[in-house]
């Protein structure tokens, strides 16, 4: 990467970048909190997207104030921008550096323990299920103290080091933030994985239909578009050369710690395009129907025969008692318990 690429966005539009990524975030963030405030108080998966947006504006408002100084380094770097002063502009930029990093990372951890309380009510009656949440959990607390002690001891172990100009230059130094990077990034990457893999037999053994599977897994691969934003910030932070483009690390460090907001709150909005749905899907039955009742009750029979939970489970208690392997029995009592749970008010899915 050249020097003179290090700025490659005038600074008005990279300040409306991140104000405009959080407005998005903000905005979801107050609309999930209406449509969960409809039915019940705000619960632990809740209160860790409100502290996951409280991180990312603490972020942007830091991006904000160290846009002059890094607008100052770029200019330096391109040759546009005198030398004068660039040891006090440097240390005012690493200043606000360091907890932006420590923000980005606890934005993110944020919504992963979001998902994670919202698989425990998924997962609280299954046995099985509940140990692996346990120990995916437990995982996940510990990976986020590894990014944390592998950013504050790349600098020699003294996070005064930080804050100093070339204090943080010796090729040792560059070693120990790279493996920083690619370590956070990776244990990011495979938290993600196991996050979204967790309901992927469920899904597979529920009784929906196709539609309401394939809305199953969108809803629970979503940490895919984590993934892509957060190994392209990686690439920015990972370059071969010495100069890197601070305006495009602030650029997808951003972006990726919104829209790893903006995807912990889909879940929730989600009814929102249920409601939606069946309210079409009855506007359809009624004017097809004429006002005829055979009609609306064939339309019953059926919503009954495609969502009734009761009768499912029945169906399926039935089925356990042919059952001959204890395995197959679990996997049924599983699919019972997650149907129940997609059921209710405000589910991830509309069965019937």
């Amino acid at each position: 990467m050249d020097t003179i690429d290090a700025a490659t966005v005038p600074e008005d539009t990279l300040r409306a970048i991140i104000w405009t990524c959080f407005g998005t975030a903000f905005v979801l963030v107050a609309l999930r909190t209406a449509v969960r405030a409809r039915t019940s108080l705000p619960t632990v998966d809740d209160y860790c997207i409100f502290f996951a947006l409280t991180c990312l504006l603490s972020l942007c408002v830091l991006e904000t104030i160290q846009l002059p100084s890094l607008y100052y380094i770029a200019g330096v770097l391109a040759g546009t921008a005198p030398i004068v002063g660039i040891i006090e502009e440097t240390e005012r930029y690493l200043l606000f550096q360091f907890p932006i990093v420590i923000l980005y990372w606890s934005t993110l951890w944020s919504v992963k323990a979001a998902f994670l309380t919202l698989y425990w009510k998924i997962f609280r009656d299954l046995p099985v299920y509940r140990r692996v949440w346990y120990l995916l959990a437990l995982f996940c607390l510990l990976a986020y103290g590894g990014c944390l002690v592998t950013l504050t001891v790349s600098c020699g172990g003294d996070v005064k080091n930080f804050f100093g100009f070339a204090t943080c230059a010796k090729p040792e130094h560059v070693w120990a933030s790279n493996f920083s990077v690619y370590f956070s990034t990776t244990i990011d990457v495979f938290t993600d994985l196991c996050i979204m893999a967790m309901p992927l037999r469920l899904i597979y053994n529920v009784k929906v239909t196709l539609r309401q599977k394939v809305g199953l897994v969108a809803v629970f691969g979503l940490g895919f578009v984590m993934i892509a934003f957060a190994i392209i910030r990686a690439k920015q932070v990972l370059v071969e050369k010495m100069f890197v483009n601070l305006t495009l690390l602030m650029i997808w460090s951003t972006l990726a710690a919104s829209i790893s907001v903006i995807v912990g709150t889909l879940p929730a909005l989600k009814v929102l395009i249920t409601v939606h749905s069946r309210n079409s899907a009855n506007r359809s039955n009624q004017h097809s129907a004429g006002g005829s009742k055979l009609t609306g009750k064939q339309s019953i029979s059926k919503s009954v025969r495609m969502g009734s939970i009761s009768k499912e489970k029945k169906s399926m208690q039935g089925s356990l008692d042919a059952m001959e392997s204890q395995e197959e029995i679990l996997v049924q009592h599983d699919v019972v318990s997650f149907s129940l749970f997609l059921s209710k008010p405000f589910g991830l899915v509309d069965i019937g």
